[in-house]
Formats: C-alpha cells, structure tokens, sequence
C-alpha cells in the first residue's frame, strides 16, 4: 500500500467529516464532470475488449477521487502556500538521494553516447532507486525547480529570494544526475512560459537564468551530457532510437485500434507482444530470452491504442477543462505562476511518460480547481491580490 494512497485516505476521511458542504461546489467543475466521461467510456470499451481488465480503469476512479479531495481542501492560500511548498521539499529529498546515491559513480565515467551513458547511469543507480522509475524521480525534481523559480520571482517572497534560487539550482542539478531529457524540457519550456506570464522581457531575468545554467553546467558530470542527445537513430548504427521506434510501430498500426482501442488488458497480455510492442533480452547462458513490455512512452497515445479515438477526445476535452481553470494575469501573483509551471510540467509529462492517471495530476489538478474555485473564482488575479504582493511586473 502506497504512501500517496494512504494519504488520499486521510484526505477523504477528513473531507467527509469538516468539508463535506464544500465538496458540493466542487465534484460538478467541468474538470470532473469530462473525468466522470472519461472513466464510463474507458469502463464500458473496457468491458467489450477480449481481455478486459480494469486496473487503468480503477487507477482513473482513484485520481478524480484524489483531485476532489485535494481540490476541496484548496480552500485558502495558506493551504496552497503549503502544497506548493511540498513540491519543493520533495524535490530536495528525491534531488538529496540522486547526488549522494549515484553522483560518484557518474563523475569521471566514459561515456560518449546515449548507449554508453544508459549503461552508466545503471549503474550509479539501477533500474529503479526509491521504488521510482528514474525519469520520473528527474520529473519530480524537475516540478520543484519550477515552483521555486516562480517564487523567487514574485516580491511577496523577495525575503526568501536568495535560498529559493538555492533550491532551484539543487533541484536542476538532481533532474540532471538522474539524466532524463524530458525533465531538461521540462523546466526549459516551464521556465519560459513563467517569464512570459510574469511579464520577465528585461534583461536582468535571462541574465539571471543564464548564471544559474552555467552554474548548474560546471556541476552536472559530463556523462549526463551524452544522454541528452535528440535522435531518431542510434549513433552510428543505422538502427531507429527506441522510442522514435515505438512512436512509428503505433501510427503504423492506427487503423487497428483508431475506432475502439484493443483494451488495456488485451495490450499488456496480449496485442503488444503481436504487434512489436516489446524488447527481447537473452539469458546468461544464451538458451533462452524474455520478452518486456514496452509501452510507447507517450500517455496520450497508449490510451488512443487502449480506447481509441473518443477516449482521447473526451480526455483532451479534462486538459481543454484545466487549462481554462488557469487564472488569467498570474504574473501577479507568485502562487498563480508556481500553479502554471505545475500545469506545465503535468502537461509534459503526457507526452514523455506513460502515465495518464498518475496521482501527481490528482495533486497539481487538485489545488488548480480549488484555487479557482476559492481564491481566484473570477478566473484572474485580480488587481488588489496584485497591489497587495505585486503591483508592478516582476523585477528580478
């Protein structure tokens, strides 16, 4: 039983007792409301797959019942202050672990290539540290550096300013060491839309963001380097790059599951090892190989060949939903802009992760529909939040 499960148990349970009359502004958001579409046609495709299997499904259920909960709850900015705030401190744990765990091992290693750099980062790390896949413990430092750098950009925090860009470079640091490239894009495109919407076109923002990248540059060991490399084939073999080899194995095969997917339970147990969705690895002794799994590393994609079509629509008709629940003019408000890296970065995480029902995005959606509702329910930060901690556009 996990810790994030037990969490959105107690969260529940207090819900139910001290905020059971909030939870009925809340559960009919239009968040919730293409949510509750999205699981009765994930279920019911589901259920006309050969083999059905719900498990996605009952991961789904569990989301929504998280982000109401969380959403709920996100009634105050004291409350979001400290979800926000969470962020960070997990970021610095997960960052914490990645350095002293592996950073040793990285300094110094030969490493030329993707390839190469794979197998060194295996090794300073193995295949899952923390229980976590390593992408996604780099997505988590990652979400941290974005919500701290949003922060020390607004004058409310300009007392905590200097330990907030501390923090920012440790958390880029740690997404750096576990060497994930979706997290580098990560906080380069959410760093660029926070400076937009903050209004940051002086010279002393990229001047400042400059610094810290050539800060975070001298630190970061240069087999992390040879990871980062964009490529649709392995270097000088001739071979597709894995993923560019999945992305074009699933548009080959749209026809067959564009209309009704082929059901998240026949895919694991069956289509995919049909259809090249997996990897061979022979044993030591060379008499025998195992077939893995591999899902196509793209969130939005997976559920098209899980349900077809009309489940991405209707779940790109929820993120259609959170983007219009972003406050307008969060330029003048720190927490509205930590709020928009977080979007941001859970928006990313679509289109590099296989995860479209992670309980990350009941905990980013959570705290952006009850923001909405209970801080800002104009849908813009409005005029006297701004004079209060930012009149001005923000100057770094």
């Amino acid at each position: 039983m996990s810790s994030s499960f037990l969490l959105f148990v107690a969260l529940a349970a207090y819900v139910i007792v001290c905020r059971l009359r909030s939870l009925d502004k809340i559960w009919c958001h239009p968040v919730f409301i293409a949510a509750y579409a999205f699981f009765f046609i994930s279920v019911l495709l589901e259920f006309s797959s050969p083999l059905p299997e719900y498990y996605q499904c009952k991961r789904f259920a569990e989301m929504i019942g998280g982000m109401i909960c969380v959403a709920t709850i996100c009634r105050d900015r004291s409350i979001l202050t400290v979800g926000l705030f969470g962020y960070i401190a997990t970021a610095l744990g997960v960052s914490a672990v990645l350095y002293f765990t592996g950073y040793e091992a990285l300094q110094g290693a030969p490493a030329d290539n993707f390839h190469q750099a794979e197998k060194v980062r295996l090794g300073a790390y193995g295949e899952k540290p923390m229980g976590a896949n390593l992408n996604r413990l780099a997505h988590v430092c990652a979400q941290g550096a974005l919500v701290a750098f949003a922060l020390c950009l607004s004058d409310k925090w300009k007392r905590l300013r200097v330990p907030l860009l501390g923090v920012v470079a440790v958390c880029i640091v740690g997404s750096f060491l576990a060497m994930s490239r979706g997290a580098a894009v990560v906080m380069f495109v959410g760093s660029l839309v926070i400076l937009y919407a903050g209004g940051f076109r002086q010279g002393k923002a990229l001047i400042l963001v400059s610094i810290l990248g050539m800060g975070v540059y001298t630190v970061v060991p240069e087999a992390t380097w040879s990871r980062m490399e964009f490529s649709t084939e392995v270097k000088g073999s001739g071979k597709m790059e894995s993923r560019a080899k999945l992305y074009t194995n699933a548009f080959r095969r749209l026809p067959e599951y564009i209309v009704a997917g082929v059901g998240a339970g026949n895919f694991v147990n069956k289509w995919a090892f049909q259809n090249g969705f997996y990897s061979e690895k022979s044993a030591p002794d060379g008499k025998s190989t195992t077939r893995s799994l591999h899902l196509p590393h793209n969130a939005l994609i997976l559920l098209t060949i899980f349900w077809g079509i009309l489940a991405l629509l209707v779940y790109l008709l929820i993120a259609w939903c959170v983007y219009r629940s972003i406050p307008l003019r969060c330029g003048r408000d720190g927490l509205s802009l930590a709020l928009l890296g977080v979007m941001v970065s859970l928006g990313a995480l679509l289109l590099y992760g296989n995860d479209f029902s992670d309980k990350t995005f009941a905990i980013g959606v959570g705290m952006l529909v009850g923001a909405r509702q209970w801080i800002w329910p104009t849908g813009i930060v409005s005029a006297v939040e701004g004079n209060r901690y930012s009149s001005e556009p923000i100057k770094v």
